[in-house]
């Protein structure tokens, strides 16, 4: 099942070799640990740099979103099976 979220969320996330790497994100009261980072891509809206990641926690697979400008971080999907 593939669903469209595109909600703020809060991401915990280390920084090394100049790349930022999310390990953890709260979305509705739940803690989601990432287990494995798939493939990440960065676009451009006008001048703003957009910092895309595939994440899952070994259930689902999310889409987040950075924006390097305004700091924010968002939750645009979530895929699983059921």
């Amino acid at each position: 099942m593939h669903e469209k979220i595109n909600q703020t969320i809060d991401v915990e996330v280390i920084f090394l070799h100049n790349r930022v790497i999310p390990r953890s994100f709260s979305w509705q009261g739940v803690i989601y640990r990432i287990k494995t980072l798939g493939l990440r891509h960065d676009t451009y809206i006008g001048r703003e740099k957009i910092h895309y990641f595939s994440v899952s926690d070994g259930v689902n697979f999310f889409r987040l979103r950075f924006s390097g400008d305004s700091l924010i971080w968002q939750l645009e999907e979530i895929y699983n099976d059921m």
